[in-house]
């Protein structure tokens, strides 16, 4: 089993976010929690417990809070520090690049240099970028080349903007998280850069957020509302088969309604295991599994694409060291 939704507090992230003053009263604080407890070693050994072979570690928006230089240095430091991880752990262990994301000059040259040098597996980012989306034409050249290199890019939501303004008081990994995934994905689509890009293989975590169970209302109100300013208008079809070009992982959305919704939107083949370590606690690990194995929906050979085949094809480097 490949897990490609597995995340690390990096001793050069923590010290960069304290110097940063980011921890508050009682200790660093990450998403709304206290920084959960990390080690290589902890993180194999919830691997082991679990029958996972082999972790993509990521981090995205790693340096959000820092700016020019500050920004480069922690974003070089912690590619090189996942390079030594999977140096030392070639089968366990896989990397998406950090990128330092509000400067896209720099952005492009840590890319190359993580891919070119340190040889990590992909590059990760964030569903926006100080409030814009991605498949906004600001990105067009970074994303032309990432579509040149067909790299493997795993979105992770983030805050929207205004976040604020909502006066529930929940925990934006509870709602936000999965509108801004959804925000992200329609984006790509309906901007036409899900196509122009498309050998970027774009995964979409978290089940796209809400993008299975809206797809067919987008389709059919597009056509009627537009596409956004300037847009050439997208037949329903269209817009479907632009949002089934993703992959999804299926982190926290193994129960029945979400693997449904996903059925109806892509193969199996565009599905991958995730869990979230150590953001979500090990213990919601072994039920997601389990969902996932009585689900009837799919074969065991379709379960068994989900948990190692597909992301052997992202990452074939695991075909020869598993």
């Amino acid at each position: 089993m490949i897990d490609v939704h597995s995340h690390m507090l990096l001793p050069e992230w923590m010290a960069a976010a304290t110097a940063a003053g980011m921890p508050p009263p009682g200790g660093m604080m990450v998403a709304g929690l206290p920084a959960p407890s990390w080690s290589i070693e902890s993180h194999l050994a919830v691997m082991d417990e679990h029958g996972i072979t082999a972790s993509i570690l990521s981090w995205p928006r790693a340096t959000f809070f820092l700016r020019g230089k500050a920004a480069r240095d922690l974003a070089r430091s912690m590619n090189e520090a996942l390079a030594k991880v999977v140096r030392a752990h070639p089968k366990r262990f896989g990397a998406f690049a950090v990128l330092p994301l509000e400067d896209l000059s720099a952005t492009m040259e840590e890319m190359a240099y993580a891919l070119d040098v340190l040889g990590l597996d992909g590059v990760s980012c964030s569903t926006n970028i100080e409030g814009a989306y991605l498949g906004d034409s600001r990105f067009d050249e970074w994303f032309t080349e990432m579509n040149r290199r067909a790299v493997t890019l795993f979105i992770h939501p983030a805050l929207p903007k205004g976040t604020d303004q909502i006066g529930t008081g929940l925990n934006a990994a509870i709602l936000e998280f999965m509108f801004d995934s959804t925000r992200m994905a329609t984006n790509m689509v309906l901007s036409g850069a899900k196509k122009r890009f498309s050998d970027i293989r774009m995964i979409c975590t978290h089940a796209g957020g809400t993008v299975p169970f809206l797809a067919s209302r987008i389709g059919i109100l597009e056509p009627l509302f537009g596409a956004g300013p300037g847009r050439p208008v997208l037949s329903a079809g269209e817009v479907l088969e632009g949002l089934s070009t993703f992959y999804f992982d299926l982190t926290a959305s193994t129960s029945e309604a979400s693997l449904d919704a996903l059925r109806h939107l892509v193969p199996a083949s565009q599905l991958l295991a995730g869990y979230d370590f150590p953001m979500m606690p090990a213990a919601t690990i072994s039920p997601a599994i389990e969902r996932l194995q009585h689900y009837p929906g799919f074969t065991e050979a379709e379960r068994q694409m989900i948990r190692t085949g597909n992301a052997l094809r992202l990452f074939p480097r695991f075909a020869s060291t598993n």
